[in-house]
């Protein structure tokens, strides 16, 4: 299945389920990045990336990738850094599909498991990364944008996030292996969609 397919087919499996989660996640988000820590070079550190990228995990790409743009972006309106909000939603709509992405294919608890969500956080960061770079570029200039590219290699206090994630994401798959099958079932809704419409 080709990737704009599953794209289509995703978001036509879009029910009242993903959107319950979708608002628990960006209230969450929200919430989260409120408490930041601001960077020398410009821009915050947060824990709202490690809520962006749980949601991701658990319950796929979309859903972390939304609630991490809309939570996000509120977050920037409400801290009053309206210069970030207009590129937000894109920039972490990138990070949750790329840490979704990685993760896709959890049936259970195991090394393999680990390592995907290991995984998926990295993507995540990346990027995270690669998508504000050209934010810092055109708001801060080139010094700020290869800081913030440095931050890859020594990300300082965000290095918390990418520890907290696959700890949060594999306690609660382990403690509700319902979110292992939700997953399932979005497949499950993708397919029905797919093979209906021929």
């Amino acid at each position: 299945m080709g990737a704009l397919r599953e794209i289509e087919l995703r978001i036509r499996a879009f029910d009242a389920r993903d959107i319950s989660l979708l608002s628990i996640f960006s209230a969450l988000m929200a919430a989260t990045t409120l408490y930041a820590v601001p960077l020398p070079y410009g821009g915050i550190t947060h824990f709202g990336n490690t809520v962006m990228w749980t949601a991701s995990i658990l319950f796929g790409g979309l859903i972390g990738g939304l609630a991490g743009g809309i939570g996000g972006m509120l977050a920037d309106l409400f801290l009053g850094a309206y210069v970030w909000a207009p590129f937000t939603p894109f920039c972490k709509l990138a990070s949750g599909l790329a840490c979704g992405l990685v993760s896709r294919g959890i049936e259970s608890i195991d090394r393999r498991a680990v390592a995907k969500v290991v995984l998926a956080v990295i993507a995540g960061a990346i990027v995270n990364r690669l998508a504000y770079a050209p934010v810092y570029l055109l708001l801060f200039g080139h010094g700020a944008m290869l800081l913030w590219l440095m931050g890859l290699f020594a990300p300082g206090p965000a290095l918390v996030t990418y520890f907290a994630t696959p700890v949060i994401a594999l306690s609660v798959m382990r403690a509700y292996p319902a979110a292992i099958a939700y997953r399932r079932s979005i497949r499950e809704r993708m397919e029905r969609i797919g093979a209906a419409k021929g």
